[in-house]
């Protein structure tokens, strides 16, 4: 799966990595790590409870997740597990789910616009919560077209290294 369907010369040197597949950008880590923040807010909020935040901060964190979030969390936690996998020894699913990222996480970003629009509208009124629902759609379509329109992510999915 490590062959380049790009010009090779299409990027700079720095941007591959030592087996010469392309480096995922900072920017797709981002949008992976937000796609599934109602498993990584969990984690973030049991190590700021280890590390002796203050509970009202964890508190006011709790108000951010939402089970509800859970199964585009899920889908975009795969693409996690295969940014953190992809290396030449990962198994058939890594490389597998590798493969179709771009859709995995447009998918996910889509399910997660979609609860954010239903939690608004069953609201009625116009409050923080909503407000706040509102600014995470409009940061999820800011990485649902990220994730469908740079070339560099279609490239990066494009590759795995060679076994």
């Amino acid at each position: 799966m490590h062959r380049h369907s790009f010009p090779t010369n299409s990027y700079p040197e720095s941007y591959y990595d030592d087996r010469m597949c392309l480096k995922p950008p900072l920017l797709l880590w981002l949008a992976a790590t937000y796609l599934s923040r109602a498993i990584t807010l969990p984690l973030l909020m049991a190590i700021a409870h280890f590390a002796g935040v203050d509970s009202r901060a964890i508190s006011a964190l709790r108000e951010y997740w939402s089970v509800d979030s859970l199964i585009p969390s899920l889908i975009a936690a795969l693409i996690m597990v295969a940014l953190f996998r992809r290396v030449p020894s990962a198994p058939r699913p890594v490389r597998w789910i590798w493969a179709r990222g771009q859709i995995l996480l447009a998918v996910s970003a889509i399910l997660d616009i979609a609860l954010q629009a239903i939690a608004a509208i069953g609201q009625g009124e116009i409050n923080n919560l909503s407000l706040l629902s509102a600014a995470a759609a409009v940061v999820d379509l800011y990485f649902l077209v990220y994730v469908l329109a740079a070339s560099r992510v279609r490239h990066v999915f494009s590759e795995f290294p060679d076994p």
